[in-house]
């Protein structure tokens, strides 16, 4: 734990404790901002995604499970957890309802319940006009009532901004995306995120109180005095964008609660101007933060490659970094000798059908292995001897799709993605990471 918070210097142990930074917006102001605040990429890439003929049809064919499915877990939360309600918890009943007066839910089924789970979780699932949280007893335990505002806030977000809509995981486990589509369906579930956590805040109505939630989260309830955030250290490390990205990239492709991307996006949306109803120095308009936050996405969103490849491959230009992925993809998911038709077509759907059809004069389908190989490190070794770490987990997480398929990982395809992270110099642990979300 030591050495993981001090790799994180974005916070410290028995530092300065994070300066209080409460808006003091009035609750109309606060729900005025809510109905706008939605973070743009998260809409976009959610409007892409429903509009995929693919994910149409799954959702439109499922729509019936999820929807017994959904009833039936109401049905067991009913018999095995306490509902909040004002008499039974008036202190909860009380995040509650200053959450939904900001987050207008209020004609929706709106129920909570506290389950008697010690893990600092909480959790939030829609049907139709039926909205549901859980929250974990000991998450209730660790937290002021700020930070319950947040995580409740967070967890209402989802709902406010209409996530559910698009059941990620479901789609993850049970269709065989292409892995452009499946890169974007991760990147829109680390983007919602965003939108949820300035829901929180809204909720909160304090960016001290968003953070230190987010810190409790992570370190198992632990709180001011033992940890605290030091926000003036923090926003130096974001005077140089790239090297802040490429110090951070590998805890940016995760949803975990300290990951410095959602730090950032929430300090940043604590400027919006809008809290002070007057522009002063420092502020921002929100368009204004959203274009901060969309230079960080552009630079590390790993599902801009195949739009990037299409573009060179329209200019007739081949670069390093296009040849690397072929033959490193191609070695992945061939290493169990076993590639599928859906894995070469992944192949091509990443890098081009041109640029992997170029390839085929040195062995066809059937490629040697050891030969790829070859190809991949002669080019690590030269054009790509320093990649950015932003680049080292675009690379990993391209490749994790391509193995991907066919709907599974073989034990063969998984040491070769491990052999592919030490080449490059990353942890295994960061396959583990993509793998979480996937599976």
């Amino acid at each position: 734990m030591l050495e993981k918070t001090h790799k994180m210097s974005y916070f410290k142990i028995c530092g300065r404790i994070f300066k209080n930074l409460i808006m003091f917006a009035s609750v109309p102001k606060l729900k005025e901002i809510a109905n706008t605040a939605r973070y743009p990429g998260d809409e976009k890439l959610q409007t892409k995604l429903l509009e995929d003929g693919k994910i149409k049809r799954y959702i439109e064919d499922n729509k019936k499970s999820y929807k017994t499915s959904s009833d039936h877990s109401y049905q067991l939360l009913l018999s095995h957890c306490m509902q909040v309600t004002q008499k039974s918890s008036p202190y909860l009943f009380k995040t509650i309802d200053r959450c939904t007066e900001i987050l207008d839910l209020r004609d929706h089924e709106l129920s909570v319940f506290i389950d008697s789970n010690r893990d600092i979780n909480a959790w939030c699932r829609k049907s139709e006009n039926r909205v549901t949280i859980g929250l974990n007893s000991g998450l209730i335990d660790c937290m002021e009532f700020e930070e319950l505002c947040f995580i409740v806030g967070h967890e209402f977000g989802h709902a406010f901004y209409n996530h559910h809509l698009l059941p990620a995981y479901g789609i993850c486990q049970d269709l065989k995306l292409t892995p452009s589509k499946l890169l974007t369906l991760m990147s829109w579930s680390r983007q919602s995120e965003i939108s949820a956590d300035r829901a929180g805040m809204l909720c909160a109505d304090s960016l001290d109180a968003s953070v230190q939630a987010l810190i409790k989260l992570s370190t198992g309830g632990l709180g001011k005095g033992i940890i605290a955030f030091d926000v003036d250290e923090f926003e130096k490390q974001l005077d140089d964008i790239d090297s802040f990205i490429d110090e951070n990239s590998d805890l940016m492709y995760t949803t975990h609660p300290l990951n410095p991307f959602r730090v950032r996006a929430l300090i940043e949306f604590s400027k919006l101007s809008d809290f002070s109803n007057k522009k002063t120095k420092g502020s921002l308009d929100l368009d204004d933060i959203n274009l901060q936050i969309d230079k960080i996405i552009e630079k590390m969103n790993p599902s801009e490659i195949k739009a990037h490849n299409e573009k060179n491959a329209e200019e007739k230009k081949t670069t390093p970094m296009d040849l690397f992925m072929v033959y490193a993809g191609y070695w992945v998911l061939s290493a169990d000798r076993e590639g599928s038709g859906e894995e070469l077509a992944s192949l091509e759907d990443i890098c081009g059908i041109e640029l992997v059809d170029s390839i085929k004069p040195v062995g066809g389908l059937s490629l040697d292995r050891d030969q790829t190989y070859d190809e991949f490190k002669k080019i690590l070794d030269g054009d790509l001897k320093k990649l950015k770490k932003s680049e080292k987990c675009t690379i990993l997480e391209t490749l994790v799709s391509i193995a991907r398929a066919d709907g599974e990982i073989s034990k063969l395809e998984r040491a070769a993605l491990d052999e592919m992270a030490v080449l490059i110099d990353m942890d295994v642990s960061f396959i583990d990471g993509i793998l979480k979300f996937l599976d």
